[in-house]
């Protein structure tokens, strides 16, 4: 795959009839924040994702279900079971994102 130069300090390359488009300080080394949580595999939504997933590589429900609450042994690898991810993940696919309040 060959990188090419694109606007905004960026480079793009063309693979498989996709175009994709990176930062340029992009690398192999270097490839940043994930689409994915590495806890519940949910795909992050907001700024506050990155954020969480920077002190806890996880998303925001994560963070706020466990990472916070348990944060010495978070930082020294603790993790929930799958049966407790399962089980919060059920709860949060009750909270309907398109519900608007006015």
């Amino acid at each position: 795959m060959e990188w090419m130069p694109y606007p905004r300090n960026c480079k793009i390359a063309h693979r498989d009839g996709y175009s994709i488009i990176v930062p340029e300080l992009f690398n192999s080394e270097n490839v940043g924040m994930p689409l994915f949580c590495d806890i519940c595999k949910i795909n992050f939504k907001t700024s506050e994702d990155e954020k969480t997933y920077k002190l806890f590589r996880c998303c925001v429900s994560c963070a706020d279900t466990w990472a916070y609450t348990n944060k010495d042994e978070w930082l020294k690898g603790w993790r929930p079971s799958p049966d407790k991810i399962k089980k919060a993940i059920e709860k949060r696919l009750f909270i309907n994102p398109h519900i608007v309040f006015e």
